[in-house]
């Protein structure tokens, strides 16, 4: 398949969707990322995903600061490309942009469009609690995820996923899709849905705020917030004014009588709490500046009573 490309992402999402075109021998003219900055421990100054990815494979690559400024337009008029493929670029290409490619800018957003419009679709289906969600490629305009449906595919959600598996699940199912709607495009067989925009929500950026448990809430409502957040921010919680990660707990049948936030019960598997309807299981957790343990080793090492609370 002939298609002349150039591939805006940033995000490891990003880079394993243009792995897959790369592996069906779809290369691009140029790929597109973020700048380096600082990230994790300690600040250092690093490429995104994507970045590494394309020099690794020795693929042109550039990071511009601006989007609109007259030398990057000219260099990417110069290319003379069919499309943009945009996947997880990290901001928003404005319209004068857009419109460079000879056939179509095509994003890629892992919800079923129009719900889920925003930068945390995988996270807040399934802190919502949906049983299921998929992908969409679509004609990019320059407002955000609304342009015309090309292809969508809907993707079951297990009880056993959470945001890692979703995401990995999502992106390469992506891929497919771009593939198909490339195939599609280049034989002149596409055809296009109009978003509605009555079935439209978005879903903001999450802030570290988000990943505060509430024991008020039922023990389904903390599940899955736990599995929605374990990237970031991670769901928390305080044990005696110290700060703790919650990353994995388990439903149960078990009912209480007692105050959200208690322990009920501890066991070689987890400690139990109450919520406002059932107990929910905590396997793994992470107390602030130590490594990831399971629940019962943090009971041994902290003194840790039934009817002590949380928070």
């Amino acid at each position: 398949m002939n298609v002349k490309y150039i591939f805006f992402g940033s995000s490891e999402f990003s880079r394993i969707i243009l792995e897959r075109l790369i592996i069906n021998n779809i290369f691009p003219e140029l790929v597109i990322t973020q700048p380096d900055r600082p990230k994790k421990r300690g600040l250092k100054i690093l490429p995104t995903e994507l970045a590494i990815f394309a020099e690794k494979n020795n693929l042109s690559i550039l990071k511009p600061n601006s989007l609109k400024k007259e030398d990057f337009l000219k260099k990417i008029k110069e290319l003379d490309v069919d499309f943009f493929i945009v996947v997880d670029y990290g901001k928003i290409l404005p319209k004068e942009l857009l419109s460079i490619p000879k056939r179509m800018s095509i994003g890629i957003h892992p919800s079923l469009l129009p719900k889920y419009r925003g930068p945390a679709p995988i996270n807040w289906v399934l802190i919502n609690g949906e049983k299921e969600t998929g992908t969409t490629v679509f004609r990019m305009n320059e407002f955000l995820d609304s342009g015309d449906i090309i292809l969508q595919k809907k993707i079951d959600i297990k009880d056993t996923d959470d945001f890692f598996s979703l995401y990995n699940i999502l992106a390469l199912e992506s891929a497919d899709l771009l593939i198909e709607s490339l195939k599609l495009i280049t034989k002149g067989k596409e055809s296009f849905i109009k978003q509605d925009e009555r079935e439209a929500t978005f879903m903001p950026k999450l802030k570290k705020e988000d990943g505060r448990i509430n024991w008020n809430k039922t023990a389904l409502e903390i599940f899955n917030l736990v599995r929605g957040v374990v990237n970031w921010p991670t769901a928390f919680t305080y044990y005696k004014n110290k700060f703790i990660k919650i990353l994995k707990v388990e439903l149960t049948d078990l009912v209480s009588e007692d105050i959200p936030s208690t322990i009920v019960k501890i066991d070689k598997s987890g400690i139990y709490v109450a919520t406002s309807d059932k107990l929910l299981k905590i396997l793994k957790l992470k107390p602030e500046g130590k490594k990831d343990m399971d629940a019962y080793s943090f009971t041994l090492g902290h003194n840790i009573n039934i009817k002590d609370r949380f928070e």
